[in-house]
């Protein structure tokens, strides 16, 4: 008979514990979503700047900053990252045989809203060697 009261007791005690433990498996769920499009976010930024530290490497001096700004942007429209104000920059080393692309990006998070986190600003550059058979200079 004592077996029959503890199984009257339990009951529903599953349910109970479905329901506690509901809202702790979303809230690991969504940070593992928020991890993950955070780290594709930063290899997307990087593969951004490698992408504009190439072609600036290839083309005049002059026209570095220009073709570097416009590689960067174009990666990052082709890969869906949206920056709310991308910064570009491009520089030489003092030899100026070496051609440097920095790009910050804060990536658009507002469909992480559930969490109430935001992205970081992210940061990554490239360094090329100047192609000494480009155009002019």
């Amino acid at each position: 008979m004592n077996g029959a009261r503890s199984v009257v007791r339990d009951r529903g005690s599953v349910a109970v514990e479905i329901v506690l433990l509901t809202p702790v498996l979303v809230i690991f769920v969504l940070l593992a979503v928020f991890g993950g499009r955070a780290t594709e976010a930063m290899s997307d930024v990087r593969h951004a700047a490698d992408q504009g530290a190439r072609a600036a490497s290839m083309v005049s001096r002059g026209r570095m900053d220009a073709v570097a700004r416009e590689a960067v942007l174009t990666d990052l429209r082709n890969r869906n990252i949206t920056c709310a104000a991308p910064g570009i920059e491009t520089s030489l080393d003092a030899s100026r045989r070496y051609v440097t692309v920095a790009v910050t990006c804060r990536p658009d998070d507002r469909d992480l809203g559930l969490l109430d986190v935001s992205m970081p600003e992210l940061r990554a550059s490239s360094t090329e060697v100047i192609d000494t058979y480009r155009g002019g200079d």
